[in-house]
């Protein structure tokens, strides 16, 4: 086995109260992990934290040749850890004055010091992958919701991290513009990079995971195959959970 991330004992509080109690979980490079579990309890906080968006109070995490202790963490090793993910928003946080192309450029020109040329190279090449090339001179208010969020996964994939991180990308969307989403994202799943998706999307989950953690109440509780999970939950949290989601899925596949 190939494991690429391993995460142990992490724990985050905002103030007084503590959202994440020691959670672990790690996953073999070329997986594709879905996080589950009720709204509030800790689970874009735990994937913010993988690459430092938000602080955490302690735990040790390691991607790829990268491990920090977050006790004690220096600016070096988080910018090592940050150049090891990239993150797909809720909220797509595209520049609203900065064209598609741009968009995708950005972060391979000012986190990676690349010329402008090799930029919109390979900004062009990710975009072509997601269906969003020849919209590359329009603004973000020129796009619905779904294409804007393309633009995203394509900016998440431009710097050719090891893992790509999904925070809810459907949360934000029209239900009709959804699938576009997924599409795309069942399409890098595809190509063997490494993802880890906070998401509400029962069916998609089931489909697309290597590997499912439930999460309630800052606890990842269980984990398992999408089997496992989905057909023989072992904790009655998880069960009652995924009862109220499914019956909210009509079209879910049993």
């Amino acid at each position: 086995m190939n494991t690429l991330i391993e995460l142990d004992g992490l724990k985050k509080s905002f103030g007084s109260k503590e959202v994440i109690h020691h959670a672990s979980f790690s996953a073999e490079k070329g997986e594709v992990i879905s996080i589950l579990g009720p709204s509030g309890t800790g689970k874009t906080t735990l994937l913010r934290c993988l690459n430092y968006l938000e602080v955490p109070d302690s735990g040790v995490l390691r991607i790829g040749d990268v491990e920090v202790d977050f006790s004690h963490i220096t600016k070096k090793e988080v910018k090592q850890l940050r150049q090891k993910s990239t993150m797909v928003f809720q909220s797509f946080n595209l520049f609203r004055n900065k064209t598609v192309v741009e968009n995708v450029m950005t972060g391979l020109i000012y986190g990676k010091g690349m010329k402008k040329k090799d930029a919109y190279e390979i900004a062009m090449t990710e975009l072509e992958k997601v269906h969003m090339d020849s919209y590359k001179d329009m603004y973000p208010a020129e796009l619905s919701g779904g294409m804007q969020q393309r633009v995203g996964i394509a900016r998440a994939l431009a710097p050719q991290p090891e893992v790509i991180l999904f925070d809810e990308p459907t949360s934000a969307l029209d239900p009709e513009l959804v699938g576009e989403v997924l599409d795309t994202i069942s399409d890098i799943a595809g190509r063997g990079i490494t993802m880890i998706i906070v998401t509400h999307e029962m069916n998609f989950a089931k489909d697309i995971s290597s590997r499912v953690l439930f999460m309630n109440a800052g606890y990842v509780v269980e984990e398992g195959s999408p089997k496992e999970i989905f057909y023989h939950p072992r904790q009655e949290e998880t069960r009652l959970f995924l009862r109220r989601m499914i019956h909210r899925e009509p079209e879910f596949a049993v």
